[in-house]
């Protein structure tokens, strides 16, 4: 599995930046394969959730806006923590169980408390990752599995990011596996309005902006889908217009040749 981990150092030259971990325990700067698609569906700088099927059959957890206490910088402000784990479609079950540590507000805490562990402030970059500390948190969601996995109800839904919405979907996590198809599946974050998570058909989404309290089934025939008929619709209304328009020019076109045609006979006859 390969693990990112993105942060800053106490100092002001330290900014923001990802590093990967490798199996000898060194690291290197390295972007993990989160997509545009992803980074503009997230409040980044708010705790956030996010699971995704990448085409090449990986799974890729993110989670951002992690928030340990007493990290801040040398101007006294909070220094976030962001974690990428990229894995095979048999680590599945240890990376819902993160996700579900994740949403879960008890278990938030202890994994907050596990990350801060493993991501020390110092080194090259201003933080380092103890690859010790990092293997221990994979081998503890590793050892205890998730009871047997039922296929999931793929029906789309989205809600408000509540603390009663967020143990609906780590439950959800816990008994059920990921739909199969490749793409963003679940989506945990601040302030994003409901149209841009609803118009990405993601399988379960939350957002601060959601008004409403409950799960919402997310119609197929989303605005998204009503903008791309309208479109197809107007594209082929132009083309008929095109068509008619001309159909209309060479009609005239023969109208004229025809009528300069009489009119050049008529002279010649005279």
């Amino acid at each position: 599995m390969d693990i990112y981990v993105q942060s800053r150092g106490f100092e002001q030259d330290y900014d923001y930046c990802w590093l990967q971990i490798y199996g000898n325990g060194t690291t290197k700067q390295q972007l993990p394969p989160i997509s545009l698609a992803v980074t503009n569906l997230i409040d980044s700088e708010s705790p956030s959730v996010v699971l995704e099927k990448l085409a090449n059959e990986q799974i890729l957890l993110l989670i951002t806006g992690i928030e340990p206490d007493e990290r801040v910088d040398c101007l006294d402000r909070q220094i976030r923590i962001s974690v990428a784990w990229v894995g095979l479609a048999s680590d599945e079950s240890v990376l819902r169980s993160l996700a579900v540590s994740a949403l879960q507000a008890e278990e938030q805490h202890s994994l907050t408390a596990q990350i801060n562990q493993a991501v020390p402030l110092g080194g090259e970059h201003g933080f380092h990752i103890s690859s010790e500390n990092m293997l221990k948190l994979i081998s503890a969601y590793s050892s205890t599995p998730l009871p047997a996995s039922k296929p999931p109800n793929l029906t789309q839904k989205i809600g408000k990011n509540s603390a009663n919405l967020r143990n609906q979907l780590a439950q959800e996590l816990t008994e059920y596996e990921l739909p199969q198809e490749s793409g963003t599946l679940v989506i945990v974050t601040g302030i994003k309005k409901r149209e841009t998570l609803e118009n990405a058909q993601i399988w379960r989404s939350l957002s601060t902006l959601v008004e409403n309290d409950d799960w919402e089934e997310i119609s197929t025939q989303s605005w998204s889908a009503i903008k791309n008929n309208w479109q197809q619709t107007e594209h082929k209304n132009l083309m008929v217009w095109l068509m008619l328009l001309i159909a209309i020019v060479s009609y005239l076109l023969k109208f004229m040749l025809n009528l300069i045609s009489g009119n050049h006979n008529s002279s010649i006859n005279r």
